[in-house]
């Protein structure tokens, strides 16, 4: 199974609120960290994915965006949401107090998520949770002494600039190996084409970028990713003409080869909007890219 991990914002939930409907739920369990103190989307995202049968893990100790520092008043207002189902998923922060706190007032099911390495000190608490997000290339012996493991990958290669990027980089081959492993490991994750660097906006757009997931056949199905850049003109302005550039490369790219990226609702949306000939701010595209990216993974693993 598939666990991408998103950050709360507009546009990712808007992404799994489009593939709640696309994706079936025995392939993808989509894991949330909240960044916003206003939780209405959050829950208009949930109670959709619930409608399709889809239950999210929600981290409740986020530590980005708004929420640094709020973590009992966020717990409290998420759990007053009625009507929504979800996995309480506790984050180890370097801070294991607070991880045994949080996990004394968690009650049920609920995950833990360590983004750093799994200590000695840690295994024996992760033991009672029932799904376990550690990170790609944990010792083996950390492997044996769990279970239910969910393998977290942060692949992407993001730059500073999108002037920066080649037209093609290597992504990851966990969702083809990861079931061999070890007999703990039940899924895998990644942070989609964002990378686990949090921003809350980009820099002013000299470059736009588009980028799109592929599995390439020659390298026994490993994601890669292509990425279709606008002319460098040395100045922020047109941001709508760099667009149509860059989209312009992707459509005559998916024209000339057309079985080379999966026909996802992701990259149908990027071909509507070259069609109409429509700029719909970099925030839709990035949604686009990161619903193309998830449908791929569980358009593989559905095979």
């Amino acid at each position: 199974m598939y666990f991408p991990l998103l950050r709360g914002k507009q546009y990712e939930l808007i992404a799994l609120k489009e593939l709640s409907t696309i994706v079936p739920n025995d392939l993808f369990k989509p894991v949330i960290e909240p960044v916003r103190k206003n939780l209405k989307q959050l829950e208009v995202a949930v109670k959709l994915l619930n409608k399709n049968k889809i239950i999210p893990i929600i981290i409740v100790n986020s530590e980005i965006g708004e929420l640094k520092g709020n973590t009992n008043n966020f717990i409290n207002n998420l759990y007053n949401i009625k009507g929504i189902s979800f996995i309480p998923c506790i984050k180890y922060i370097d801070d294991i107090q607070e991880f045994d706190r949080l996990n004394g007032i968690i009650n049920g099911e609920k995950a833990s998520y360590v983004e750093s390495g799994v200590t000695k000190e840690l295994v024996s608490r992760l033991k009672v949770f029932s799904i376990n997000i550690i990170p790609e290339g944990s010792p083996n012996i950390v492997l044996q002494q769990l279970s239910n493991i969910v393998l977290m990958d942060d692949p992407f290669k993001k730059k500073k600039r999108n002037a920066d990027y080649p037209s093609n980089s290597y992504f990851s081959d966990l969702h083809v190996r990861y079931s061999g492993v070890h007999n703990s490991v039940i899924g895998f994750g990644d942070f989609n084409i964002a990378g686990s660097d949090y921003a809350e906006s980009g820099g002013p757009a000299y470059v736009v970028t588009i980028h799109v997931s592929y599995l390439d056949s020659n390298e026994f199905d490993a994601m890669s990713v292509r990425h279709f850049s606008s002319v460098d003109d040395g100045t922020p302005s047109n941001p709508s003409g760099k667009f149509q550039q860059a989209l312009e490369k992707l459509v005559l790219h998916d024209q000339n080869f057309p079985k080379f990226f999966d026909n996802t609702s992701g990259l149908r949306g990027f071909k509507s909007l070259h069609a109409r000939r429509h700029y719909p701010g970099l925030g839709q595209v990035k949604q686009l890219s990161m619903q193309h990216h998830i449908e791929t993974i569980c358009n593989f693993i559905a095979v």
